[in-house]
């Protein structure tokens, strides 16, 4: 079961929430995974994250949740979001990045695959994944009505995948699949606005349909879920 924090800086709670997980996790294993994400709410996390003086940086390992198929210096890059708001601020362990600027994507979602198992382990479990929510209702890049949002891709934990034609931009995309997210030790789910309203109750209240709002795959993950939101998000919970 979910828990649902509703908060008025979103971005601060969140961000408490990275700095527990991250500590947590070293101080039990040696070492922390965490999973980052793109999208509106990145930069203001990034911010307040970076603020901090309790993150183990030394034992932390990043990974992306998603990335679009363009370089890293590209506006709409993922990694080059992150490199800009954090990554330049603090001293990690590794940067384990989705190379979204390479020629086959289908062959760079194998070999990221590959380091994520051979940095983690087989199967790879994150210590943390830090989500956005899609107005459509999808999560990482597992786009709402697109068939394979419902497989959860044990096999090969990171997938090339098209992005349809209501998403915008529409840019074909590395995600991590949705077997990630089950087995996160913790998830952490950033929802802000009235016009998320609806597709968040959907995606923790509504009638299950993983193909039709992939974010309802929060409702199966083994680990924390914990969902930070606005009030006016939370106005239909």
């Amino acid at each position: 079961m979910s828990e649902v924090a509703v908060v008025g800086d979103v971005a601060k709670a969140a961000a408490e929430l990275f700095i527990e997980a991250a500590a947590g996790a070293a101080a039990a294993r040696g070492r922390a995974a965490v999973a980052l994400t793109g999208g509106s709410s990145a930069a203001p996390l990034f911010a307040e994250i970076r603020k901090s003086k309790k993150v183990p940086w030394a034992k932390v390992h990043v990974f992306f949740t998603d990335e679009r198929a363009v370089p890293p210096d590209d506006p709409l890059s993922n990694f080059g979001v992150a490199q800009r708001e954090l990554l330049t601020h603090v001293k990690v362990k590794a940067v384990h990045r989705l190379q979204g600027e390479a020629s086959d994507l289908d062959a760079e979602a194998q070999r990221a695959s590959r380091e994520l198992q051979d940095a983690l382990g087989k199967p790879p479990r994150l210590d943390l994944m830090l989500l956005g929510l899609g107005p459509d209702g999808h999560v990482l890049s597992l786009f709402a009505g697109a068939p394979g949002s419902a497989d959860a891709g044990e096999e090969q934990p990171v997938r090339h995948v098209a992005a349809p034609e209501h998403v915008e931009p529409k840019v074909a995309r590395l995600t991590l699949t949705a077997f990630t997210l089950l087995t996160a030790r913790t998830v952490v789910l950033q929802v802000t606005g009235a016009k998320k309203a609806a597709v968040l109750a959907r995606a923790l209240k509504g009638k299950e349909d993983l193909v039709a709002c992939p974010a309802q795959w929060l409702r199966h993950a083994v680990g924390r879920v914990v969902v930070v939101c606005d009030a006016e998000a939370a106005s239909q919970l």
